[in-house]
């Protein structure tokens, strides 16, 4: 997440716990998450409609437009 501007670092493990609490993804052993059926459902539904809608630069994105909205 880091790595493509999405989040902070205070924001990244909230970021984490929501996929994890939506069932998008569970955890497995002590630090690898595997994405559930309804996430693989969920990323190929976002694809059928616009391929780029899961790609980390769209998060990033808006993120950056969020943060500027904040600041005006």
């Amino acid at each position: 997440m880091e790595a493509n501007g999405i989040g902070t670092d205070a924001s990244i493990p909230q970021h984490i716990q929501n996929i994890i609490d939506r069932e998008y993804v569970r955890i497995i052993g002590q630090r690898v998450l595997e994405p559930t059926n309804l996430g693989i459902a969920m990323a190929r539904c976002y694809y059928t409609i616009d391929p780029e809608l899961i790609k980390p630069a769209v998060r990033s994105h808006i993120e950056m437009m969020v943060n500027k909205i904040a600041k005006v």
